[in-house]
């Protein structure tokens, strides 16, 4: 057995170390880099891939969503029991993602995909199939993979840095698919989005397996808590509630991301209708996509030293106050200058890398909140509602998007009214710049700074001591 294959083991009720090492970092990396690739792609394109290559309506498009977020609510706190129970000389998480890597792959270009013409199955019964295969798979692989984020360390600075690391990968990721996409679209010449998007989504897919392999093998966990199991699986089930809701901390976490995705999600999602309809710029698109990703892994070692520097929750309000900022300048454009959209578009990216790097270094944090108030040390449960909110919230975004697209007036592939452009400006904007004040608000009751954090990791140690 490999290295990489040997647990890390601690004594009994101890702790990760809080150290490290730089090709677990990397590893982590490389692995959010693939699962970006799809995550990435699915939010941007695949509402625009229904819409204007399918030709589903936006209302049908958006309810496709929101079927598929029912099943993920039946589906993911299944995922999140089972992996807390897995037991085996790999650990409990990484199996998941050497057994989920592939047919998470391949579920990708399936979501790009027209139904075949031998198979009787209409368009949308074909979209909403494949859509609910992809997030199935998503929540197999992708589950598990955060929730080794609280197993790597319990240091909470030193989470901050696995997530600037994890979130480079993201950012790379995202802006591989952003950069790629409408190229490869672009090649495939008029009346070919169709067979384009379907081989971008192909490639991505190959390159995420790769990546999600890597990241197994370059993984290790601690074994601290191998021991046979206490509950039975439907205890474990019945335990999720209580995990959310006697966590405080952690309930301001999700808010925050839920309504990040569904707000603050417009902003991206509406980038493809933005420049073919409003500007009329299409072949602007690549750019408006990539300036976001660039900025994110340009911006992730100033928001980890910021946060080091100050706290979590301060770096995260500068920078959403930036993307706030982004987002009415954004709206306000008097003449729709191409480079104040560009500028604008900089600034929602500068912002938005502090919530994306917060996130992922706040989560694990609230894991020691809820282990010192209950005895019960949840990783799997917390990330798997984490798995779940994101998803969730992208279903709901969808279905506000397909609802508001369609009260504004848009028509597909069609000369677009200027009160309807209006319309899917404010959707765009003056919806995220929303979603930002109501995460300023939350913000200001989150209290699990670092020394908080520290004070419960040694109550946590003094109660396995007097457990002895």
């Amino acid at each position: 057995m490999s290295s990489a294959d040997t647990p890390v083991r601690s004594p009994a009720g101890a702790s990760p170390s809080s150290q490290v090492p730089l090709p677990v970092r990397i590893g982590f990396g490389v692995g959010d880099f693939g699962f970006l690739l799809v995550w990435q792609g699915t939010a941007l394109f695949l509402m625009y891939f229904y819409t204007d290559v399918l030709g589903i309506s936006p209302a049908i498009a958006g309810t496709i969503y929101l079927i598929a977020m029912v099943w993920d609510a039946v589906t993911d706190p299944i995922i999140a029991a089972a992996a807390d129970r897995t037991r085996t000389r790999f650990g409990k998480y990484r199996p998941w993602l050497l057994a989920g890597a592939l047919p998470f792959a391949i579920s990708y270009p399936l979501a790009f995909s027209a139904p075949p013409e031998a198979l009787p199955v209409s368009i949308v019964v074909w979209a909403l199939v494949t859509h609910i295969v992809l997030r199935t798979t998503y929540t197999i692989v992708s589950m598990p993979f955060n929730s080794l984020q609280a197993r790597l360390t319990n240091d909470a600075q030193e989470r901050a840095v696995l997530a600037g690391f994890r979130m480079v990968g993201a950012a790379s990721g995202g802006l591989a698919v952003v950069f790629v996409t409408p190229v490869l679209v672009g090649s495939y010449g008029e009346g070919r989005e169709a067979e384009a998007y379907f081989a971008a989504a192909c490639i991505a897919g190959a390159i995420t397996f790769a990546a999600i392999m890597y990241c197994f093998f370059t993984m290790r966990e601690p074994l601290n808590d191998q021991v046979g199991e206490q509950t039975s699986f439907f205890d474990d089930l019945k335990a999720i509630g209580p995990t959310l809701f006697g966590n405080p901390p952690l309930m301001r976490v999700f808010a925050i991301i839920i309504i990040a995705s569904i707000c603050l999600g417009m902003f991206g999602k509406n980038m493809l209708y933005h420049f073919k309809y409003e500007l009329e710029r299409p072949d602007l698109t690549v750019v408006g996509l990539v300036i976001p990703a660039l900025f994110l892994i340009l911006a992730v070692p100033f928001w980890v030293w910021l946060a080091g520097k100050t706290s979590k929750r301060r770096a995260l309000t500068i920078g959403v106050w930036i993307a706030l900022a982004g987002y009415l300048g954004f709206f306000i454009n008097p003449f729709q200058s191409t480079l104040v959209t560009f500028a604008t578009i900089a600034l929602t990216g500068l912002g938005g890398a502090a919530l994306a790097v917060m996130f992922w270094a706040m989560l694990p944090d609230t894991v020691e909140y809820g282990e010192a108030k209950t005895g019960v040390r949840a990783e799997a449960k917390t990330f798997g509602f984490a798995t779940f909110a994101q998803k969730a919230a992208v279903g709901i975004n969808a279905v506000m998007l397909g609802v508001l697209l369609s009260l504004v007036g848009f028509e597909a592939n069609t000369v677009q009214s200027e009160t309807t452009l209006l319309g899917m400006k404010a959707i765009m904007a003056l919806v995220p710049a929303l979603g930002a004040v109501l995460i300023l608000l939350i913000l200001r009751g989150y209290k699990l700074d670092r020394e908080a954090h520290a004070a419960l990791l040694q109550e946590i140690e003094d109660k396995s001591v007097a457990s002895l």
